[in-house]
């Protein structure tokens, strides 16, 4: 594999092995099982009790806002935090916060290629060799809380090895990645719900009804407690409410009403975290201050505004199933509108497409230097599409359609943003969407 350097695409070599061997040891195979992290963690000597407080979080839609809204939170109040998340936008290193900062390159390598030489070129998939190494800098770094996001289910994956008490919330649960987590919403629920334990306390975020009776069912059957959202907390009139306190969402940061639930979650979450220390002004600076790239963010400056004629304005939303394209087209507005997408050929791009097509006046799909990119073979015939073999091609289509009224979206599957990182000069606030890869690639 490879992280983007500052100074460019680095390659990372392993015990003299070069990164195109590295396949051979780290497949992109998902599969499920935790035999191969445990096995790992001995041997880097890893320790659970030099953890910081965990914070586990699972579930379909709204992990990584949730774990940055908690994270904006809890800084706030004055603490400091680790953060595992995936997938990175630009940089590898954006998986792995030590402190709410990046990893260094040095330290990124440094304990890649620790785990790599333990693992003595054992089978080992990709996630868990990650993984590996952000448990073994988390413990060597000291931080009063780690927030830790789940990569993929729950119950069997990589992050799931903990055994001391710990903090498990789960976000809204939907259908994705069905070929690993089962083809039924409670199947995937039963999947997310393993990260809960005798030992955790645990919170519920807003479910369908179906899902959250099988929750119900199933903590029951488990003998395990949770807070439920609707029950414990609530969102109302743009306030979270819980017990005796209120507090405002409407001067939260991040856009969009889905994120109104995610932030009512990490605040249920601070406030439970943080006891009788938790503060409401701080609290609302917090919302005012969290951010989470590639989320209904505008986009104000760099290539694009050098290279697009008129446009009203450039949002940039990351959705990889179903559900949060729904989330998308709830927060769209009433005027005319441009979507650029691109999807995996394994996703399911044609039914997103019909919808989509519904609400944007042109839809320009565009095909990424990604071997299981869709291509113009792959696309509706049904529809009006327009596709375009790169993105920046799609530059020439889009100012033929935008006009000054025009609002022009990049809502794609989201793995990774910038292709070209260096050659804009952009830093990860701003997202590189001139050459921008769209594409979910778990």
């Amino acid at each position: 594999f490879f992280f983007q350097a500052e100074d460019g695409i680095r390659d990372y070599k392993v015990t003299g092995v070069q990164t195109c061997a590295l396949p051979i040891f780290h497949p992109k195979f998902s599969d499920l099982s935790l035999g191969r992290i445990n096995q790992l963690l001995k041997k880097i000597g890893f320790n659970e009790k030099k953890l910081p407080k965990v914070i586990h979080i699972a579930g379909t839609n709204g992990k990584g806002s949730t774990a940055s809204i908690l994270k904006s939170i809890i800084n706030q109040h004055g603490y400091s935090t680790h953060i595992y998340t995936t997938p990175h936008l630009v940089d590898f290193n954006e998986r792995i916060q030590l402190n709410s900062k990046n990893i260094s390159n040095k330290k990124l390598l440094g304990y890649l290629r620790y785990c790599e030489k333990k693992n003595n070129r054992n089978l080992i998939t990709f996630f868990e060799i990650t993984t590996a190494a952000a448990f073994k800098a988390f413990q060597d770094h000291e931080a009063d809380f780690l927030i830790l996001e789940v990569g993929l289910g729950g119950r069997f994956d990589a992050t799931n090895i903990l055994k001391l008490p710990k903090l498990a919330a789960i976000t809204p649960i939907s259908l994705d990645h069905q070929d690993f987590l089962g083809n039924s919403l409670n199947k995937i629920a039963f999947e997310k719900l393993g990260i809960l334990n005798k030992r955790s306390v645990n919170f519920i975020n807003r479910q369908k009804p179906s899902v959250m009776k099988f929750i119900h069912s199933e903590l029951n059957r488990r003998k395990l407690k949770a807070e439920f959202f609707g029950d414990d907390w609530s969102i109302r009139s743009n306030n979270y409410q819980s017990n005796s306190i209120k507090i405002d969402l409407s001067q939260l940061s991040l856009q969009g009403k889905h994120q109104k639930i995610n932030a009512g979650l990490a605040i249920h979450l601070a406030k439970n975290i943080l006891k009788n220390k938790f503060n409401v002004i701080k609290t609302q600076k917090a919302l005012t201050l969290c951010q989470w790239p590639g989320r209904m963010q505008p986009i104000i400056s760099g290539l694009f505004f050098q290279k697009l004629k008129s446009f009203k304005d450039i949002t940039l939303d990351g959705f990889h199933n179903i559900d949060g394209m729904n989330s998308l087209i709830k927060n769209l507005p009433l005027n005319r509108k441009i979507l650029i997408c691109s999807f995996l050929n394994n996703k399911k791009y044609s039914q997103m497409l019909n919808k989509l097509s519904q609400y944007f006046q042109k839809i320009i799909v565009v095909q990424m230097n990604e071997e299981n990119s869709i291509t113009k073979e792959d696309l509706p015939r049904n529809l009006k599409l327009i596709f375009c073999p790169s993105l920046e091609g799609s530059l020439k289509k889009i100012n033929q359609y935008s006009s000054s009224k025009t609002s022009i979206f990049f809502g794609v599957s989201l793995y990774f943003i910038g292709e070209d990182r260096k050659s804009t000069r952009l830093n990860s606030s701003h997202l590189v969407i001139s050459y921008a890869v769209f594409c979910l690639k778990k």
